[in-house]
């Protein structure tokens, strides 16, 4: 029972995150929206507890997509270490918020110590994570492509950044690869929702071969 609790709230904490990023790193994050006269939404509390929430529910999130996945040999040890990466990753999300409406110093100390590996091993966790729930095809591989997708546009913007280029590239690609990202979790998450009610199953070995 409480697997399936864990399925049936993970799909839609996974789909509440995944709007989280799509409006809160995608859409409100492109120059329409960044611009002095246009980001009084950034500098509310509000904003603080939203980007907390999100990265919480998708903690959640994830936990429902790996107890549904695991049940499959071809989500193998790939998806398990992509999975303790990403939890270990985001819960340094969910804390950064919270430092941020504590303390404006500690989270800018905590984002310039940790920001850099932060970003870069959740890059690495999110391919391999999405690799694994391609190789499992247990849930809507749209959402797997499009979480791939987004990591590369990512890795993309790093390079553009690093050769210097034309920053209005970087203005937009970062808020395209979080609303990727985010749809994508949209699309996982209901594919999880929709199957709630199978009954969850204990982890198989994968075949020896």
């Amino acid at each position: 029972m409480l697997m399936s609790n864990l399925i049936r709230w993970g799909g839609l904490a996974a789909i509440f995150a995944g709007v989280v990023y799509i409006l809160g790193g995608g859409i409100l994050s492109t120059p329409l929206f960044t611009a002095e006269d246009h980001s009084w939404f950034q500098q509310n509390p509000l904003w603080y507890w939203a980007e907390f929430a999100g990265a919480v529910a998708l903690l959640v999130g994830l936990v429902g997509l790996y107890i549904y996945l695991r049940r499959s040999p071809r989500f193998g040890w790939l998806g398990t270490v992509a999975f303790y990466l990403l939890i270990v990753l985001v819960a340094y999300e969910a804390i950064l918020p919270l430092m941020g409406f504590a303390s404006g110093s500690g989270a800018k100390w905590l984002d310039s110590t940790f920001g850099a590996p932060q970003a870069l091993g959740k890059i690495l966790a999110t391919l391999l994570f999405g690799i694994a729930i391609l190789r499992a095809g247990t849930l809507p591989r749209a959402g797997a492509w499009l979480m791939i997708i987004a990591v590369l546009v990512f890795l993309g913007t790093i390079v553009s950044f690093i050769v210097g280029a034309n920053e209005s590239i970087t203005d937009w690609s970062l808020p395209v690869a979080s609303m990727l990202y985010g749809l994508g979790f949209v699309i996982l998450g209901y594919g999880l929702w929709s199957h709630r009610s199978e009954p969850v199953q204990p982890a198989r070995p994968a075949p020896i071969t």
